[in-house]
């Protein structure tokens, strides 16, 4: 059916992000728009072209696909709209490739047109897997753009392709070990970027640099586990029969783990950044979706522990206490799926197993729980808190915006008598300054001073008594009570009762009536000499330069002998014999003279020994002598500088 001479010669054109072409000059921008019109016609014509024909380019010509795949690669998703550049030219052709591209999809994965037009599906799939045209890179890409839009037409084609094609399987299973070492890798990097950000950065740059490069490397992370969170997400859910192989090759603890570590590094740094609002969203959308893929590989073991099967709820357990390592994933996955609950209802259709597995479990999750429990309590409390002191703050400022209001007309008022009147005429200050000017206060505002200062709430209830009053002017503050000791007069008389007591002799006889311990008087205390103060001296050490030098069998003798603690055999002495240093200096000049004499004596009869006649010797003599000339010795004036130099001459 397929036949090489259908095949189309065309030059495809590759798919280029826009913010990798265009900077910020109008020129590139248009020529952008070009090539991608060019792209959009390309995905047309394949459009457009028979089935034979369109299956002929496929296979044969390597580029057709090319602009789709760097589509796929390069693309926005949904979730990452804000990397496109925000103008309407460019969202429009953007747009535009992105309906051409799936409908281009959609062709390559439909294996009949009409009745004429048919291949089985797995002859197609065969096509497209053999000849690398649909891999699964791209369906993972194809989730994370399409998985929303077209998730039922999606579904039926992940089935049949997994149905047709076993090859896909192996496949699957080799990309989710290739991803489990990307998140390893990934994890190191974002640990090293984070922690040792601002160390990485030259000398010479400026703050303002390196908060660029620190808010640049934060945004590419979050965008990433956004991405590869939607990725494998939709994939699973697209396709839930896949969970089998996640949970084979142990995705879910990788992403546990993952998460545990990374997500407290990320947010110190936002927070340090001060960039939280701006990230917030993407950062939770992130987290629940990691979340979210833990529990669809757990459904492959979930649906079998719901049909009572006894080794699935142990493998169940098994899970669930490996994953109890991870404090703060299992926090946040507790809170989203509540697997208290799920760990409850297995241990009710379980009943066969140990219940203290269930409870060790429970418990695990209890503990983990609560300091989030009690940090979300104290969050909470100051967030009242800070609500109270907004309101308070507010409402301060209103009083006192209305007490400004009445000391420009009536200035000499005081703040707190104008606050009474206020409360008294329901805070409208207009009233207040007619009632003043009229003098018909009422007596409930006569008694206070006009000069009344401003007093808190906790000044004028700590004492019995309002100080503003006029008949109360001595209790005016709070400190002058405390300062008030004229009570001690009142009770000094009385305390001073308890100083006179009358007692008889024979009482007080009695109170200590005590006999004298004559028992040790006998004993002689021997009192002790004083030492000598030679004695308390340490020993005299001779110097080690000054003791005289033993050979090694002396020292071994004198230590096998006496049972003293072992000496060091190999002693340097703190300088050297001269005698020993002028024999070896005699010894080098001797090796050198002799060295020089052997320099001096001629080599004619080495030369002739090496050599078997002495034809050759005489022939090299006759020939240096007739090419002397051609070699001059250049080195004359630098050789005779050098000697004089020396003083040799």
């Amino acid at each position: 059916m397929l036949d090489k001479k259908l095949a189309i010669k065309r030059q495809f054109l590759r798919y280029i992000h826009p913010l990798k072409s265009i900077t910020n000059t109008l020129d590139q921008k248009e020529c952008w728009i070009e090539q991608m019109k060019y792209l959009v016609k390309d995905f047309k014509i394949l459009l457009n072209l028979s089935f034979k024909e369109f299956w002929s380019t496929v296979v044969f010509n390597k580029q057709a696909t090319m602009g789709l795949c760097t589509f796929f690669q390069e693309a926005a998703p949904p979730h990452l709209m804000d990397q496109l550049p925000e103008d309407s030219d460019i969202l429009k052709i953007y747009n535009e490739i992105d309906y051409f591209a799936y409908k281009l999809f959609r062709r390559l994965t439909t294996s009949s047109e009409n009745e004429e037009n048919y291949m089985s599906p797995h002859y197609m799939w065969g096509l497209l897997c053999n000849n690398n045209i649909i891999s699964i890179p791209m369906l993972f890409d194809i989730c994370s753009i399409y998985g929303e839009l077209y998730k039922k037409e999606l579904e039926i084609i992940f089935k049949e392709l997994f149905t047709c094609q076993s090859l896909y399987k192996e496949n699957l299973k080799s990309s989710i070990q290739f991803t489990i070492k990307c998140l390893s890798q990934f994890q190191d990097k974002i640990e090293l970027d984070i922690e040792y950000g601002n160390h990485r950065y030259e000398s010479n740059e400026t703050s303002t640099n390196i908060e660029e490069g620190n808010l640049c490397m934060i945004e590419d992370i979050i965008n990433f586990l956004l991405d590869t969170s939607y990725s494998i997400s939709n994939f699973l859910e697209i396709y839930p029969i896949a969970s089998s192989f996640f949970y084979q090759e142990k995705l879910h603890l990788k992403i546990a783990s993952f998460y545990h570590t990374i997500k407290p590094l990320i947010y110190k740094k936002v927070i340090a950044m001060n960039k939280l609002e701006k990230f917030q969203e993407k950062l939770h959308a992130s987290r629940l979706l990691l979340v979210k893929c833990v529990r669809q590989c757990l459904n492959h073991i979930s649906t079998q522990t719901t049909k009572k099967s006894e080794n699935a709820v142990e493998e169940y357990l098994e899970v669930i206490s490996e994953l109890l390592a991870y404090n703060e994933f299992i926090n946040d996955y507790n809170v989203v799926y509540n697997l208290t609950k799920d760990i409850k209802k297995c241990q009710q259709f379980n009943k066969q197993i140990d219940s203290t597995r269930f409870d060790y479990l429970l418990k695990s999750l209890e503990l983990i729980n609560k300091p989030y429990t009690e940090l979300e309590q104290k969050e909470l409390e100051e967030q009242q808190l800070e609500l109270q002191s907004s309101s308070s703050n507010i409402e301060n400022a209103k009083l006192q915006s209305l007490i400004n209001n009445v000391k420009d007309l009536l200035p000499h008022l005081g703040d707190g008598f104008i606050q009474k009147c206020l409360e008294y005429y329901e805070m409208d200050s207009e009233k207040v300054i007619n009632m003043v000017l009229e003098n018909c206060l009422p007596v409930e505002l006569t008694q206070y001073d006009l000069n009344l200062p401003l007093i808190s709430e906790y000044e004028d209830n700590a004492t019995g008594f309002d100080p503003s009053i006029k008949g109360n002017k001595k209790l005016k503050k709070l400190k002058a009570v405390l300062d008030d000791k004229s009570f001690r007069n009142e009770m000094r008389t009385f305390y001073e009762n308890y100083n006179f007591t009358e007692i008889t002799c024979a009482e007080l006889e009695s109170y200590y009536n005590d006999e004298y311990d004559d028992t040790y008087d006998e004993v002689e205390y021997v009192i002790p000499e004083p030492a000598d103060e030679n004695e308390k001296r340490r020993p005299d050490v001779v110097p080690r330069v000054l003791i005289e030098k033993k050979s090694v069998t002396e020292l071994v003798e004198e230590e096998s002998s006496d049972d003293e603690p072992q000496q060091v055999l190999n002693f340097q002495p703190f300088c050297e014999n001269p005698e020993e240093v002028r024999e070896r200096q005699a010894r080098r000049y001797a090796a050198k003279q002799s060295n020089r004499s052997n320099r001096s004596k001629p080599q004619a009869a080495a030369s002739s020994s090496a050599t078997p006649s002495g034809s050759n010797v005489e022939l090299d003599r006759q020939r240096k002598n007739e090419n002397k000339a051609f070699r001059g010795n250049h080195n004359r004036r630098n050789a005779a500088r050098q000697k004089q130099q020396k003083g040799m001459f």
